[in-house]
């Protein structure tokens, strides 16, 4: 062999070593930078959807997931069913016969697997902008379909999923193999941990009592119906009797609030808040959860609903 060529091969050696090195050397400065940041970036997008049309709105979904990202925001929350456009209130009000059946199977095709084209396009997203993102659609699992929150990791896959627990109108006129979820997942992102509601799951208190007994440093909202005064005065309660940052995400109203209940930051229609979360805050006595006395409550084991 040459003399150039053995040379040649060397230098070639000692350049994808370096290569490897360096790469090795900024994993390593980016997991210190993670471990020892003191917040992370949140951003809530209020994002008012056009029904039944999901091109239009991935659309601008992306366009303001990309804004938010552009600010910083390393976890990013969209409001409740913004893909399809919230469009379960289009089939309960339906009341002639013939037109309801073409909106329940109308309801059914439109509905989004884990597996399909748009969720997917947030997936990549997510990889593309290396943030953690709550995508908040209608899904479909075989025949059946529910109101879903998905949480997508900065690798661009599926950390976990929430379905909605609670249904404002009851649970015998919805879409039929539309189903309630019955579990409160809590997911860790980093040095925080994420819990998810969904609209009218907010108004009992005990989603957001479970999700605090969990571990929840933080509870994500989607929303599409009911906001304003009240409802700010309602998620300041829960904010607080919890312990936990509240962030709400509607397509009207977005808030974030702290463990004590003050109202950080607020915005409306089409806008992209943004606010740090200060992790150094995260370990606050929670006395109205460690001096609980879980044997008195035997009644809201009643499964009668009055």
């Amino acid at each position: 062999m040459r003399s150039t060529d053995m040379t040649g091969r060397i230098c070639f050696a000692i350049i994808c070593l370096m290569l490897i090195l360096s790469r090795c050397v900024v994993a390593a400065e980016q997991r210190d930078r993670s471990a020892s940041a003191k917040s992370i970036r949140v951003a809530s997008l209020s994002i008012l959807p056009v029904k039944w049309d999901k091109s239009a709105n991935a659309k601008k979904i992306e366009r303001m997931v990309r804004q938010a990202a552009g600010q910083g925001a390393q976890l990013v929350i969209t409001p409740e069913g913004v893909l399809e456009g919230y469009v379960v209130g289009e089939v309960v009000r339906e009341t002639d016969p013939d037109k309801k059946a073409k909106l329940i199977r109308r309801f059914n095709d439109i509905a989004e697997p884990i597996d399909g084209q748009y969720f997917q396009r947030f997936c990549e997203l997510a990889d593309e902008l290396d943030i953690h993102l709550i995508l908040g659609f209608l899904e479909k699992v075989g025949k059946k379909t529910y109101n879903t929150a998905a949480l997508i990791g900065p690798d661009g896959k599926l950390l976990g999923k929430y379905h909605k627990t609670h249904f404002a109108r009851g649970y015998d006129v919805n879409p039929p193999g539309f189903r309630p979820g019955s579990d409160y997942p809590v997911f860790d992102i980093g040095r925080l941990k994420v819990g998810m509601l969904i609209c009218f799951d907010r108004r009992p208190p005990e989603p957001s009592r479970q999700l605090a007994i969990a571990g929840a440093d933080l509870i994500a909202c989607p929303a599409y119906g009911g906001w304003g005064e009240k409802n700010t005065r309602l998620l300041q309660v829960r904010a607080w009797e919890n312990q936990v940052f509240f962030i709400f995400t509607h397509p009207e109203q977005s808030l974030i609030i702290d463990r004590d209940g003050d109202l950080l930051k607020e915005a409306s229609q089409d806008a992209v808040l943004i606010h740090d979360i200060d992790l150094s805050n995260l370990n606050k006595n929670r006395a109205a959860l460690t001096k609980r006395r879980p044997e008195t409550y035997r009644g809201l084991a009643d499964q009668t609903r009055k």
